[in-house]
């Protein structure tokens, strides 16, 4: 047998929390010294304190852990519970780090405020190659796409070389998706090498001769096709 002190360390709990259950009758030692009033617990009680933990771990009450333990829940069921929590969390997590990727777009937005827009015109532009990334994505993901991608191509060798062009597709999108293409123009001359995140491939295509809207910025030169 092990002193509370012992078996504490085993389980890595305080001897507090050992002492709580035993007070509210939840997992008891297996002797108690009549005169020093001394807990003792067996390693053969391990998994019955370890089933306690992980329905603590699913954020049951006490009182419903009381339920579970009297009901001889199998560890089977234990796992598949602790499994189903498990997906929530990682599910949180996702929805957390989406947040995250939001206000990064929002401070490159604010930190990009110098850059605004003076003018628009309107031009042709005819047939060239095209240096560019697409995606589809949902509204909430397009800002870190597109700050993301505009960061790439105003670093490096890629900065003062071409005309930065946005594309917005529209054949085959429904509901809140949008499908945007970025890039740069290509001449002979340039060949981009880009440093930019994983989950972006950048490709090089031909862009037929098409209807632009250029904005004119105080640094550089953007494009959206029109129609």
């Amino acid at each position: 047998m092990y002193s509370i002190g012992e078996y504490a360390r085993i389980a890595q709990v305080s001897k507090r929390l050992l002492r709580y259950y035993d007070e509210i009758d939840l997992f008891q030692p297996v002797k108690i010294d009549p005169e020093s009033g001394h807990r003792y617990y067996s390693a053969s009680q391990l998994p019955e304190l370890n089933r306690i933990l992980a329905l603590k771990d699913l954020g049951l009450s006490l009182n419903q852990i009381q339920r579970f333990v009297r009901d001889d829940i199998s560890p089977t069921e234990i796992q598949g519970m602790l499994s189903l929590k498990k997906a929530e969390l990682e599910q949180q997590v996702l929805g957390e780090l989406q947040r995250i990727r939001t206000i990064e777009s929002r401070l490159k937005q604010i930190q990009d405020r110098d850059n605004l827009v003076r003018d628009v015109i309107v031009k042709e532009v005819p047939q060239q190659k095209f240096f560019s990334a697409r995606k589809v994505l949902s509204k909430s993901d397009s800002d870190y796409f597109f700050w993301s991608a505009m960061d790439a191509l105003t670093k490096g060798d890629c900065a003062n070389n071409g005309q930065i062009t946005i594309i917005f597709h529209e054949d085959g999108i429904e509901g809140e998706c949008i499908d945007m293409e970025l890039g740069k123009s290509l001449n002979r001359a340039n060949r981009f090498s880009l440093t930019t995140h994983d989950d972006i491939t950048w490709t090089e295509r031909s862009l037929a001769s098409a209807t632009m809207a250029t904005f004119v910025p105080q640094t550089a030169n953007c494009s959206k096709i029109l129609g």
